[in-house]
Parts: C-alpha cells; structure tokens; sequence
C-alpha cells in the first residue's frame, strides 16, 4: 500500500486503529450476563459468542485482554517503524491512533440486545465517535476543514 502511494502527487492519510478496549468490553458483557441471569428472556444468544471466540468465556478474558494489548503495542511499533521509512515522504502521513482502544465499552447497552456479543447502535455511535474524533490531524493533513 505505501509502495502504491509513493507514486501518487496528492496527499494520503492513513490512521491504524488499535482494537477495542477489551477491558471495559468484558465490564459491559458481564453486567449482560448479569441481566440475563435475572431474565432469560434478554440477550438470548448471548451464550452463541463461546462457540464461535473460545477466548471470550470468562476464563480466557484476562488473557485475551493482555494479547490486546500487546497487539497495539505491535500496531504503534510497526507505525513508527513505517514512518521512518517515509520521512522524505511529504505527500504521506501513517498515523496509530488508540481511540478504539480507550474508548469506554463498559455499559451492557453499548452490546446487542440479542448476543451481547456485537456492538449495539449505541455502542456504534461511542466507536464511531471515538474514530471521528481521531481524524482531525489527517483531515488538516489533506486540507479538508
């Protein structure tokens, strides 16, 4: 992808994101978990999310938090490490942003009602507000207002 956009003449912004603030997710599947054992009727396939990711059964969180973690550890390196390479590159800016990986998940309504696995449209709104948030140097990069 840099290769391809050394040859272009205009400007290019790109912003990795870290994944999710899996710590603050698993407060907010709990207080799911919570509110299902008061009424099975919500979140009915909340429990679906073990077949399909093994690591977010209660067991494994505190170790997939970690592997998080250590993935956006990697994620900013490699960023840095890419734009050392594009130091004489004007027309590209590569940036890491944590926003995801800050943003406050803990509240069960940011998780669907029906898995409580997936993001809810409030908890849409809390990512994509987060992510938004982030672009204002690559937008002033662009010269968009």
């Amino acid at each position: 992808m840099l290769a391809r956009a050394r040859t272009e003449k205009h400007r290019l912004a790109v912003v990795v994101f870290g994944l999710i603030n899996f710590e603050s997710y698993f407060k907010g599947r709990e207080a799911a978990e919570r509110r299902r054992q008061s009424d099975r009727r919500l979140y009915p396939h909340l429990e679906t999310t073990y077949k399909y990711f093994v690591s977010f059964h209660p067991d494994y969180r505190r170790n997939l938090i970690r592997l998080a973690s250590m993935v956006n550890e990697e994620l900013r390196r490699m960023v840095a490490d890419l734009n050392r390479e594009l130091e004489e590159t004007e027309n590209i800016q590569l940036r890491y942003s944590h926003a995801l990986a800050t943003a406050d998940l803990s509240r069960a309504e940011l998780l669907h009602p029906i898995d409580g696995w997936h993001a809810s449209a409030a908890g849409h709104n809390v990512l994509a507000e987060a992510a938004f948030n982030e672009l204002g140097p690559s937008l002033k990069f662009l010269g968009i207002k």
